[in-house]
C-alpha cells in the first residue's frame, strides 16, 4: 500500500510540473504570437505572392477578426473572405493551374474562378496549419519538460526515493491529488452538465498545487545537483531523462492517470476498511 502511496504522490508531482510547464508555454506562446506566425507562414506556402497577407489580414480587421480566426473558417466562409479582396490579372492568372486567355474569359469570370480556385485551396491550407500548429505545440512541450525539469533538477528517481523514505510527506502530497483531480477538463461522461474549460481547471490546479507544495519543496533541488550525481550519477541523469519525457506527456494525460490512480486508492482503502 505504501509504494502505491508513493507513486500517486509522484504522479502528483509530475502532473504539477505539467501544469507549471503549460503556463508557461501559454506565456511564450502569447508573447511570441506563434499562432498568428504559424497561420502567415501556412497561407504563403499555399497561396505564393497570389494571396498578399496584408490584403487578408485587412479583409478579416474589417470584420473584426484576427488572422488566426481563419483556423475557424470554412471553404464558404473563406470564398466570402475573398470577396472583399481585390486581385489583379496577374494574380487571377497565377492563382489557377494553367494560363487562362482573357480575350477567352471574361475579367469577373476569371477573377470568379480563381477566388473559386482558392477557397478549394484553402481547405488544404487549414488543415496543414492545424498539423503545423500540432507539431510545433508539441516541440514546444518537449523543450519546456526538460528546461524544467533540468532547472529545477526534478530527478524521478531522487523524488521516488525521498517520498518512500518520507511516509508522511508522501501522504501529505497525495492529498493534493483529491482537488487537483476535482473537475476533470477531458470529462466525456455524457451528462447534461457542460464541462469545464481546461484553461481555467489548470489555472485553479496551479494554485492548489502551488499552495500545497510550498510546505514540501521537494522539487525545488536545483541546489543539489553536485550532491546526486557525486551520490549516483547514473541514477541522476537517467532520473532526469525520465522525469522530462514523463512531463512531456502533458497535463491531460496525468489528469486522467491521477483519476484513475484515485479511483483505485479509494478502492484498496474501502476494502482495508471493509476486511
Amino acid at each position: 500500500m505504501s509504494t502505491f502511496q508513493t507513486l500517486l504522490a509522484v504522479a502528483v508531482l509530475i502532473y504539477a510540473l505539467c501544469v507549471f510547464v503549460q503556463a508557461v508555454q501559454e506565456v511564450l506562446k502569447s508573447l511570441l504570437d506563434t499562432k498568428a506566425e504559424t497561420m502567415k507562414a501556412t497561407i504563403k506556402k499555399f497561396m505564393g505572392d497570389n494571396l498578399p497577407l496584408d490584403a487578408v489580414r485587412k479583409a478579416l480587421a474589417d470584420r473584426g477578426l484576427d488572422i488566426t480566426d481563419l483556423e475557424n473558417f470554412s471553404k464558404d466562409d473563406f470564398r466570402r473572405l475573398l470577396d472583399g479582396i481585390p486581385l489583379s490579372a496577374d494574380q487571377a492568372q497565377g492563382v489557377l493551374a494553367a494560363p487562362v486567355a482573357q480575350a477567352a474569359i471574361a475579367t469577373q469570370q476569371l477573377y470568379a474562378k480563381a477566388k473559386d480556385h482558392m477557397a478549394g485551396v484553402y481547405e488544404v491550407t487549414r488543415a496543414q496549419f492545424q498539423k503545423s500548429y500540432t507539431a510545433q505545440n508539441k516541440k514546444w512541450v518537449i523543450g519546456l519538460s526538460f528546461a524544467v525539469v533540468l532547472t529545477l533538477n526534478a530527478s524521478l528517481i531522487k523524488i521516488y526515493e525521498v517520498l518512500a523514505a518520507d511516509q508522511k510527506m508522501s501522504q501529505a502530497i497525495e492529498g493534493t491529488a483529491v482537488t487537483a483531480t476535482s473537475q476533470n477538463p477531458s470529462s466525456g461522461s455524457g451528462t447534461s452538465n457542460p464541462s469545464p474549460d481546461p484553461a481555467v481547471v489548470y489555472s485553479k490546479n496551479r494554485q492548489v498545487i502551488t499552495k500545497d507544495l510550498q510546505q514540501y519543496p521537494i522539487l525545488l533541488r536545483t541546489c543539489e545537483y553536485a550532491k546526486d550525481f557525486r551520490e549516483n550519477a547514473f541514477n541522476e541523469i537517467a532520473g532526469l531523462l525520465l522525469m522530462g519525457v514523463l512531463v512531456s506527456l502533458g497535463a491531460p494525460f496525468w489528469n486522467d492517470v491521477l483519476k484513475g490512480m484515485m479511483g483505485v486508492n479509494n478502492a484498496l482503502n474501502n476494502g482495508t476498511k471493509t476486511s
